[in-house]
This record gives structure tokens, C-alpha cells and sequence, in this order.
């Protein structure tokens, strides 16, 4: 979506992406992990990495005044795995109602320039749907176009 970032990395050993939010609250360490939960499905989930660095909270709300950076970066590491794994669909939902509507309003404001690249689906009423705007789906899933 060509928006600033944060710069990531890719740490091999325990398969995750990891990114430093800069904000009022100091730095916070991010982490994305994308889990398979089938051999064409990862389930993407993210949060602060706890103190050992080992796993993320995703119920936390740092408050670190970034989110958009912080979104837009999880969205450019979304992108790079699904350029590395073109094969796989990316499952996502929010951790709360209102994250849930946030990713909501961040798909359907972005929607015509990610529909270029992505393959966005909804899971509304038991069924997957194509993205639709105004429609509170329950979760995603995101497909690179071939």
C-alpha cells in the first residue's frame, strides 16, 4: 500500500517477524507470527512480544501513539509472506470487537489498491464471502492474485 513502516526482520529460529514501535511509551517490541493451521492457510497473529521474547500479547493495548505505523508494517510483513508463500491464503481476525472493526475500515479504505494484488475474502453467517464494504464479517482471509 506504499505507506511508511517500520522496519522488520525475519528471525529463523522461532519463524516470526519482529519490528520496534517508537512512541510515547519508549520502544515496544513487536512480533508477527504466522502459524500454519493447514498446508495452504496461516493463521497471522500479533502483539507485544512478552519479556522473554519467546511469544506476543495480543489483548495488550500499548498505547504507544503509532498505530498506524505499526498496522502498516504488519500489512508490508503480510505482503512479503504471502510473496514468499504465494501458495498460502492469510486467516486473520481481530482480538476484540473493536480490532475487529478496525481491520474492517483498513481493508475497505485501502480496498482498490489492495484488490490489485490480494484476494480478499469475509467470513460472515457461517460462510466465506468476497470482501464487501460495510459488512461485519468475523474474519478474513487474504490470497496473493496470480
Amino acid at each position: 500500500m506504499e505507506r511508511p513502516h517500520y522496519e522488520f526482520e525475519y528471525a529463523i529460529p522461532r519463524e516470526v517477524y519482529l519490528f520496534a514501535s517508537m512512541g510515547r511509551h519508549g520502544k515496544v517490541t513487536k512480533m508477527v507470527k504466522f502459524h500454519m493451521v493447514r498446508s495452504d492457510i496461516a493463521n497471522l497473529g500479533f502483539g507485544d512480544c512478552n519479556d522473554d521474547g519467546s511469544d506476543f500479547d495480543d489483548q495488550v493495548i500499548t498505547d504507544n501513539g503509532d498505530m498506524e505505523m505499526v498496522l502498516s508494517t504488519v500489512i508490508e510483513i503480510t505482503a512479503k509472506f504471502l510473496t514468499k508463500n504465494p501458495e498460502v491464503s492469510v486467516f486473520f481476525t481481530g482480538s476484540t470487537a473493536a480490532r475487529q472493526r478496525l481491520y474492517r475500515i483498513i481493508i475497505s479504505n485501502n480496498f482498490v489498491v489492495i484488490s490489485k494484488a490480494y484476494e480478499v475474502w469475509g467470513y460472515w453467517r457461517g460462510a466465506w464471502h468476497p470482501f464487501e464494504k460495510n459488512v461485519n464479517y468475523e474474519a478474513f482471509l487474504v490470497s496473493k492474485l496470480f
